[in-house]
């Protein structure tokens, strides 16, 4: 395989949580962007956006960079990953990008605020979040993902996918 499966999506969309079954399932490094960028750092990201959030993004972009070379890894981005080109960009040079699509409504039922520092004035911001980032989430993929059944299902689509299967299922070729 090689290619680097690359999880893009709203918080709580399930990436981290989907992007570790896929590891388990198909051996690949997994990477949790966020958790990547504390461990350079040794901040956390809230930490990092409390000095700014074009700090913080600048300090993103860097570590999309060097992901990006990296190989048979699943990157489980941060939300913010498509306000910057550059990051896709980065992220495609070995990468597929899937866009984990899941229903706003089913996000706030079950996300935890308080290491999301863009959502720590209510959950209400995540319908702006949706939004503000549809369009670029959309533009960015290669595949869309609709995050509505069991995670084992979403894992089995992707992994077909990713190998040149073509399984049937809820992953969408994003024509573009």
């Amino acid at each position: 395989m090689g290619k680097n499966i690359i999880l893009i999506g709203l918080p709580g969309a399930g990436k981290t949580t989907l992007g570790k079954l896929l590891s388990n399932i198909i051996g690949y490094r997994f990477i949790d962007s966020d958790a990547f960028i504390e461990e350079k750092t040794g901040k956390s990201i809230t930490d990092l956006f409390q000095i700014g959030e074009d700090y913080f993004r600048n300090i993103e972009s860097d570590a999309y960079k060097e992901i990006a070379d990296f190989e048979d890894t699943i990157v489980s981005t941060g939300g913010g990953v498509v306000k910057r080109n550059e990051n896709i960009v980065s992220l495609k040079k070995n990468g597929t990008v899937y866009y984990i699509d899941r229903a706003v409504e089913d996000i706030t039922h079950d996300i935890e605020v308080s290491h999301r520092p863009l959502l720590k004035d209510g959950l209400e911001r995540i319908y702006a979040l949706k939004a503000e980032r549809e369009t670029l989430y959309q533009d960015a993929a290669d595949f869309v993902v609709k995050n509505d059944k069991p995670l084992e299902e979403l894992a089995a689509e992707i992994i077909a996918h990713h190998i040149g299967a073509g399984k049937e299922g809820d992953v969408h070729d994003n024509p573009q």
